[in-house]
C-alpha cells in the first residue's frame, strides 16, 4: 500500500510539473502557435539573424527619408544607425518564408508614391513575395495603394490604445475609425495594443486584428495574464501577436 502511495505521489508531481511546463513554457507556446507569434521590434540585422529561423515573422519600424529615397529602420526618437531596408532584407536567408510587419512611422501624402515605388523596387530586386509584407500606418487612406500593389495592410488605430481614452475621447475616436473604414471599404487588418482586444472584438468583428504585448505584461498576475495570452492566441480573429524576444542585443 505504501509503495502504491509513493508511486501515485510522484506520478502526480510529474503530471503537475508537466502541466506547469506546458502552461508557462514559451517554447511550447511557440510550437503551438508558430504562425501567430512574431517578434516585436527587430530593428537590427544582428537581432534579425538571431530570430529569423525561430519565428514566422518580425516587426520593424521604418521611416521614409525623401532626400535619400530610402527606408531608415528606426524607432523615433532613437538616433538613426543608417540601416536601410534594402540591406536589412538582403540579410535574410535565401528562400526564407519569413514575414515582415513594417510599422511605417511617417507615411504621408507627400511621400506615399515614392515610398511605394521604393518598396516595390526592393521586393523585385530581392525576389521577395509582397504577400510576406504587412505595411502598417495610422494614415489609413494612404494604405490603399499598397494593398493594390499586393501588400498586406494594417490600420494602426491609436497610441497607446483605445483603452486609455476617457468616455468622450473614446466615442469620438471610435466614430472616426468606423467612418474611415466605411468610406474606404477597408478590407485590411486592424492593429493595436492587446488591451484593446475586447474593444476590437465588440466593435470590429469582421476584421482580422494584429496585437502586441508590452511591458509589464505578466508581471502583476502571471497566471491571469497567461490565461489571457492563450485566449488571444486561440481566437481566429487574431492573426498575429507580437511578443518580445529575450536577447543580448539592445532594442532600438
Amino acid at each position: 500500500m505504501k509503495r502504491k502511495f509513493i508511486v501515485l505521489f510522484f506520478g502526480l508531481i510529474c503530471l503537475a510539473s508537466l502541466s506547469y511546463f506546458i502552461f508557462f513554457s514559451n517554447s511550447f507556446l511557440l510550437w503551438l502557435f508558430e504562425d501567430k507569434i512574431w517578434v516585436h521590434r527587430v530593428n537590427s540585422i544582428e537581432k534579425l539573424v538571431e530570430v529569423q529561423t525561430k519565428f514566422n515573422g518580425v516587426e520593424l519600424d521604418i521611416v521614409f527619408l525623401d532626400s535619400l529615397n530610402e527606408f531608415d529602420i528606426n524607432h523615433p526618437p532613437e538616433p538613426s544607425i543608417q540601416l536601410f531596408l534594402d540591406d536589412y532584407l538582403s540579410s535574410v536567408n535565401k528562400n526564407s518564408s519569413l514575414h515582415f510587419w513594417l510599422d511605417f512611422k511617417n507615411l504621408e501624402i507627400e511621400n506615399q508614391k515614392n515610398a511605394l515605388n521604393k518598396l516595390n523596387s526592393i521586393c523585385d530586386s530581392l525576389s521577395l513575395n509582397r504577400i510576406q509584407i504587412i505595411v502598417e500606418s495610422g494614415n489609413v487612406a494612404l494604405l490603399t495603394e499598397f494593398s493594390k500593389a499586393g501588400y498586406e495592410i494594417s490600420y494602426y488605430l491609436h497610441w497607446p490604445g483605445l483603452y486609455s481614452l476617457d468616455k468622450n475621447q473614446f466615442q469620438n475616436q471610435l466614430t472616426q475609425i468606423k467612418s474611415n473604414l466605411e468610406s474606404l471599404n477597408y478590407q485590411g487588418y486592424l492593429s493595436s495594443d492587446y488591451r484593446d482586444y475586447y474593444i476590437l472584438k465588440e466593435n470590429f468583428p469582421k476584421h482580422k486584428i494584429l496585437l502586441w504585448l508590452e511591458h509589464p505584461f505578466g508581471k502583476e498576475n502571471k497566471f491571469k495574464d497567461r490565461i489571457q495570452l492563450y485566449k488571444l492566441l486561440l481566437d481566429n480573429q487574431v492573426k498575429i501577436l507580437l511578443m518580445k524576444y529575450k536577447s543580448n542585443i539592445k532594442e532600438r
